[in-house]
């Protein structure tokens, strides 16, 4: 796994920090009761504000409500806070995540205005016309020749089992003999 360069997934062990020339070692960041160390998507709640093992997974977990609160973006004043109204005339709700609304490549609605009279007016083509070249090549050929011998191969086989047993049957028949007997 990547580590974070906030050290928001992978905290340093300060005891065995680089002592006589020997690695450093790392514990999993833990959020809640999930740890970075197993999955990436580990997210908390800060002040409404999502946190965890990484930026952009965090701020894809955080709902729009939180950019409505100054204290949820900062408490400090630097950035401002977005106007409410704006997201009353907005499909998606103050809870909808931005994952959620990337999902939905950002759009508000779909609409489809299409006016094929429009388009036939300004194309007007006096004529309209096409041509379909089709060649025949040696590979298609081929494979049609061999196609062609696999199912007369299929079908003369299938003839021959039923002319066999036809056959079969005639010779095995049992024909009746009249015997004379003389008093």
């Amino acid at each position: 796994m990547l580590m974070s360069g906030w050290g928001t997934n992978w905290i340093y062990i300060t005891e065995s920090v680089i002592i006589n020339r020997s690695l450093a070692h790392t514990a999993p960041a833990v959020y809640g009761r999930c740890d970075c160390g197993s999955s990436w998507k580990c997210t908390q709640s800060s002040r409404g504000m999502m946190g965890g093992c990484y930026a952009l997974e965090s701020l894809l977990q955080t709902a729009l409500q939180c950019f409505y609160d100054q204290n949820c973006i900062d408490s400090t004043g630097t950035f401002t806070k977005l106007d409410i109204k704006l997201l009353e005339m907005s499909q998606y709700k103050s809870n909808t995540t931005i994952e959620m609304i990337l999902n939905n490549l950002m759009v508000e609605e779909y609409t489809i205005n299409s006016s094929y009279d429009k388009y036939y007016n300004e194309c007007s083509p006096s004529s309209c016309s096409y041509t379909y070249v089709k060649s025949h090549d040696k590979t298609e050929a081929a494979l049609s020749l061999i196609s062609l011998y696999g199912g007369f191969v299929i079908v003369t086989r299938c003839l021959a089992v039923i002319i066999v047993k036809i056959m079969y049957r005639r010779t095995r028949r049992i024909s009746p003999q009249t015997t004379e007997q003389t008093t």
